[in-house]
Order: structure tokens, then C-alpha cells, then sequence
């Protein structure tokens, strides 16, 4: 057997758990279908209820960029930072309510057809990317930040 040098060894070493992962991992995934996906319609289905998804998806972007037009207005006249603050507030709930309706009018219509209705709630796949306890932004005021590095 051949002599293994210090500097040769954790090389060796990381080769080895690396490939004993990529084992591992071979053999304990088996295909999972993505989260909060549900029944896939048959194409039957998704003709039947093809008109009206496309109708509730042009109302859904037309309700959207009101309530885009409707906050570049208030950005505009904000007078200060607390005025943009609430602009932005405001927008974002607009859009989270108009977000809840197309889904409550997309259940509808699958609710109307037969067709099992899909577990949007688990879409995204998990908790929110923000740190927790950041606190601060837009919506929190007053927090402490830290200052940007000089270049």
C-alpha cells in the first residue's frame, strides 16, 4: 500500500465524506413531488376550466396594477418618510388582499368543477428569509441600523 503524505490526508478525507453523502443521499431520496402541490388536473379538467381561470387572471392583473398606480400616487405626494411609510403599508396589504381573493376565487371555481383544490398555503416552502428579530425596515421605525462601510 502505498505511503499517504500529511498534506494528502484531508483531502482523502473529504473526498471520502463527500462520497459517502452523495451515497447516502442516492439512496434515501426518492422522488417527492414539491410541497403544497396537489392533484394534477387531467386535460379535461383544465379545459373546463380553462375560460375561467383566464378571466379570474386578467381581472387578478388588472386589480394589481390599480393598486400599483394607486401607490405611485401616494409615493408622489408623500410629504416625508413616515407619509412613504405608509404608502408602502398600504400597498402591500392591498396586495396581500388581493392575493387572498384570486385564491378564494380560484377555489371556487374548482369547488364549482369537482376539482380537489390545491394547498396553496404551503406554496413557498417554508418560514419567512427574514433573521429573526430584525423588527426594522419600513414597517418598524426608529430601529437602529447599522451604517453603511465607507469605500
Amino acid at each position: 500500500m502505498p505511503r499517504i503524505s500529511p498534506w494528502q490526508r484531508p483531502l482523502i478525507a473529504a473526498a471520502l465524506v463527500l462520497g459517502l453523502g452523495t451515497a447516502v443521499q442516492a439512496q434515501t431520496s426518492a422522488p417527492l413531488k414539491p410541497k403544497g402541490e396537489g392533484p394534477r388536473l387531467t386535460e379535461a379538467q383544465r379545459q373546463k376550466v380553462f375560460p375561467e381561470t383566464r378571466a379570474l387572471a386578467a381581472q387578478d392583473h388588472r386589480a394589481r396594477i390599480a393598486i400599483l398606480q394607486q401607490g405611485e400616487r401616494c409615493i408622489s405626494a408623500a410629504p416625508n418618510g413616515d407619509g412613504l411609510r405608509t404608502c408602502m403599508r398600504q400597498e402591500r396589504d392591498a396586495l396581500q388582499n388581493q392575493r387572498q381573493q384570486h385564491r378564494d376565487a380560484l377555489r371556487q371555481v374548482f369547488v364549482r368543477n369537482g376539482i380537489p383544490v390545491p394547498d396553496w398555503s404551503q406554496r413557498k416552502g417554508g418560514t419567512s428569509p427574514r433573521p429573526a428579530g430584525g423588527g426594522y425596515g419600513w414597517d418598524r421605525p426608529g430601529q437602529p441600523t447599522q451604517p453603511l462601510p465607507l469605500r
